[in-house]
């Protein structure tokens, strides 16, 4: 036996007889579900070594000889088969120890998560001291109540680390919120007192300037009105100054006539005849 091609694993396994973590069996045809379920439901699990026969060393103690198996697809997905049959389905790992010399199974199958497990059967074992021991009642609900309780614990555990992150990080916002809410009202103080003189005078320049412009508008809206009647009052004696002028002009022009039609009488009785050229 070529030992280099063993794992460190597999070596330690060969050296210890049957008992609660190992079990020797000679070929496939000894490995049954039993097996799978017993160490699944064991608080520590276990490993098979398929293709490995008992033996007795110089010391006469039992120790693991290694026989070999058959390695091949066909047999891994026969191994995988017998661990989906139980009840609910086992995890294991499946490794080939000595492989090209003569290779042999060494299949670990860790301490189930979702114990008990039982065959398809509804048969229920658990890893002895070189055997499979069936679960009676007490022991069977001792399991589950432990298996159930650490599932509690567990969630438990998970539900009160996540509400503690969220206190953590509530925590944080409420004093970076205070904090800003500090600087703010600090902003605000220093804002007032550095303004509030200010802020008074603006306010009375302010009301200054609202009352001078409030008086110079009315000064200005009293002068258009001032305007508006003296334009009323120029334009209504330039009216009547127009009126007196035309009427002095029509006396005038009828006193023209007059004076001419007086004039031409004169001369028609005197006999004259009126010029008819312009005289230079």
């Amino acid at each position: 036996m070529n030992n280099k091609k063993i794992s460190e694993r597999a070596s330690i396994l060969l050296s210890k007889e049957e008992g609660y973590d190992v079990d020797y069996k000679r070929n496939q045809k000894g490995l049954s579900v039993d097996d799978l379920v017993a160490f699944a439901n064991s608080s520590k699990g276990g490993a098979i070594l398929l293709g490995v026969d008992e033996s007795i060393n110089e010391d006469g103690q039992q120790i693991g000889k290694v026989v070999g198996c058959t390695i091949g697809d066909k047999e891994k997905l026969s191994i995988l088969n017998k661990a989906s049959d139980c009840q609910p389905s086992v995890d294991i790992e499946i490794h080939v120890e000595n492989e090209g010399e003569t290779p042999f199974y060494r299949i670990e199958i860790p301490s189930g998560e979702h114990k008990p497990y039982s065959t398809f059967k509804g048969t229920y074992l658990i890893r002895g001291d070189g055997r499979n021991l069936p679960l009676n009642r007490s022991r069977l609900l001792n399991i589950f109540l432990q298996e159930q309780s650490e599932i509690f614990f567990n969630r438990f555990k998970k539900a009160t680390e996540e509400l503690e992150g969220h206190i953590v990080n509530l925590d944080k916002r409420i004093e970076e919120t205070n904090a800003k809410v500090d600087l703010f009202e600090h902003n605000i103080i220093d804002l007032q007192e550095g303004l509030g003189v200010d802020i008074h005078e603006i306010t009375s320049n302010v009301n200054n300037l609202t009352h001078k412009t409030a008086s110079e508008l009315n000064n200005i809206f009293e002068g258009i009105k001032s305007t508006e009647d003296l334009t009323e009052k120029t334009l209504k004696t330039s009216l009547n100054t127009i009126e007196n002028m035309e009427n002095r002009i029509s006396k005038i022009e009828k006193d023209i006539q007059a004076t001419k039609f007086m004039t031409k009488a004169i001369l028609e009785h005197l006999g004259i005849e009126l010029p008819t050229k312009d005289v230079r």
